[in-house]
């Protein structure tokens, strides 16, 4: 059941991850999320429940996201 949940979770998410995709001007950002989101599948894969693995994994996404976001506005700055 836990994993029924987990799966719907990501459907959505993707859904709205797809939705958005019209909305980000920069393709950087785009792509920033994208990863994103592939790197929290990977923790759910991964993991097993909310426990300490899971949260250090979805810590280091969090990480990655906003250094590649950093990257992406500075690129955007540049143009």
């Amino acid at each position: 059941m836990n994993s029924l949940f987990k799966l719907a979770t990501a459907a959505v998410f993707l859904s709205v991850l797809s939705g958005c995709q019209n909305h980000i001007e920069n393709p950087e950002m785009q792509q920033c999320a994208q990863q994103n989101y592939q790197c929290e599948l990977n923790c759910e894969q991964q993991s097993t429940g909310d426990g300490m693995v899971h949260k250090l994994c979805s810590t280091k996404c969090i990480e990655s996201y906003n250094q590649c976001k950093e990257n992406a506005e500075a690129l955007g700055a540049v143009q």
